[in-house]
């Protein structure tokens, strides 16, 4: 293969432990005020990574360019910052994160791993609210508000990604299909990049691409899609152009509860279970990819992460894949392509009795630069390009999906109806109304305090 770059995947560590410590909120968000001194004093910065010493240099795979490029940029900021830098790489990140916060003894100063768990600190005041410590408003070096919202809690933000970095960007979560290029070519199809391009990667289309992609090859079914039911589910919610929820007049409104909404789980479970039912590879109990890579499928709903973190994902085990969005139902806005995560790798933040925040903050706003090669993001896709995917194109897409992710919920229920709602026998809107208690629920706990953290932070 082409490829020369290689990646990892984060070893993420799903921590349930809760500690009880929280700051007092404020009721507005302090103004951004650094203080980018160039001599720190000696500062010992410590940078507790979840993950495995000797793989990665803070989220680049040991020995490549990248990874190269951070350590170079390590040792000048220590330089010209009179600092130490010292990574701390441990599974058990967040548990002595948490020991730390208990005992008043902090061994960390700056964090770094995934927002699935890193969410449960941010809700028990367990890290520094940023907005006083970071130019937060720079969403192409931190990442976008919706991306961030886990990391955004009644009134302020406590956590950021290296958005502006080269492979990690593609890295954040969001969902696009995977397609065997070779496969489509066989049959004697257009490259599907082409519906994209003109304006007509729409619902019925792909209802039309899933009959023509499945077909018989030595007795063999290869099939159209190979998907977990769930993604699938939730990439036709969001496809039909509603959000998980949204916050207007000071209420959060669920998109499940609105009739676009609802149309859209009501057509992916006849297309799923009804109309193409036999299109769809029938292992789907699983996220997995591997049939996708043993040519058993056409397509694959592919997390971002699954494309490029390591040598043993797609990228890297099959040639000439291409890249496609979701296709867009009738209300969608043309060329946003919303998804959802879980959870977001390289969340970073810092502990709120970490020893000197402010200075601890400064290393990260000046370790999070964009690198001299990499200034814009279209450096960035055009390395990409170059270096993983086969055609701009699909570099291009990755960037818009992850641009445009939110926070689905997933840990809290939020997700459940629209999971249920791909199986479900008694309806869709039978099964709603059987959610709404619930829904309000996790709209009153979770849902709320996030947007009026997004409020405090980014304004109306």
């Amino acid at each position: 293969m082409r490829k020369t770059v290689k990646f990892i995947a984060l070893l993420l560590g799903f921590v349930v432990f809760l500690c009880s410590c929280a700051q007092s909120a404020e009721e507005m968000v302090p103004e951004f005020s650094i203080d980018a001194s160039s001599d720190l004093g000696g500062f010992q910065c410590v940078w507790g990574y979840a993950g495995t010493a000797g793989d990665t240099e803070l989220g680049f795979v040991s020995g490549t360019k990248n990874a190269d490029m951070l350590l170079e940029r390590k040792a000048e900021l220590e330089k010209t910052l009179n600092c130490k830098i010292t990574p701390n790489y441990t599974s058990s990140m967040y548990d002595m994160l948490r020991a730390g916060v208990m005992s008043g003894s902090q061994p960390f100063d700056i964090v770094e791993g995934d927002s699935y768990t890193m969410v449960v600190d941010v809700r028990a005041g367990n890290l520094s609210g940023l907005s006083a410590l970071l130019d937060i408003q720079n969403v192409e070096k931190w990442g976008t508000p919706n991306m961030l919202q886990s990391l955004i809690w009644k009134n302020d933000i406590f956590g950021v990604v290296p958005f502006a970095w080269p492979d990690i960007m593609y890295r954040q979560s969001g969902h696009v299909l995977a397609v065997n290029e070779t496969l489509v070519s066989r049959l004697g199809q257009p490259d599907p990049r082409e519906y994209v391009e003109d304006g007509v990667w729409n619902w019925d289309t792909f209802e039309d691409v899933l009959e023509a992609y499945t077909y018989q090859d030595a007795g063999n079914t290869i099939y159209a899609l190979r998907s977990h039911p769930p993604y699938f589910s939730i990439n036709m919610f969001l496809s039909s152009g509603v959000a998980l929820s949204t916050f207007q007049d000071g209420a959060v409104v669920s998109g499940v509860y609105t009739d676009i909404g609802r149309e859209a789980l009501e057509r992916a479970n006849t297309i799923f279970n009804v109309t193409h039912k036999d299109c769809f590879h029938p292992e789907t109990g699983s996220v997995g990819h591997e049939h996708f890579i043993n040519n058993e499928a056409v397509m694959y709903l592919s997390w971002c992460y699954e494309l490029t973190s390591g040598t043993s994902w797609i990228m890297y085990q099959m040639d000439n894949i291409g890249i496609l969005p979701f296709p867009q139902g009738p209300h969608a806005t043309p060329g946003v392509y919303l998804s959802y995560h879980e959870g977001l790798g390289n969340s970073t933040g810092i502990p709120f009795n970490a020893k000197d925040p402010n200075a601890a903050a400064v290393i990260l706003s000046e370790m999070y630069e964009p690198f001299e090669e990499y200034e814009t993001k279209d450096d960035i896709i055009d390395y990409m390009t170059e270096q993983i995917f086969y055609d701009r194109r699909d570099a291009e897409i990755i960037a818009n999906v992850v641009r445009n992710t939110e926070y689905g919920f997933f840990r809290e229920g939020a997700r459940g109806v629209i999971e249920e709602a791909i199986n479900t026998d008694k309806g869709v809107a039978s099964l709603l109304d059987s959610y709404v208690s619930r829904y309000d629920q996790i709209v009153e706990d979770y849902m709320l305090p996030h947007y009026q953290g997004r409020v405090a932070v980014y304004g109306e």
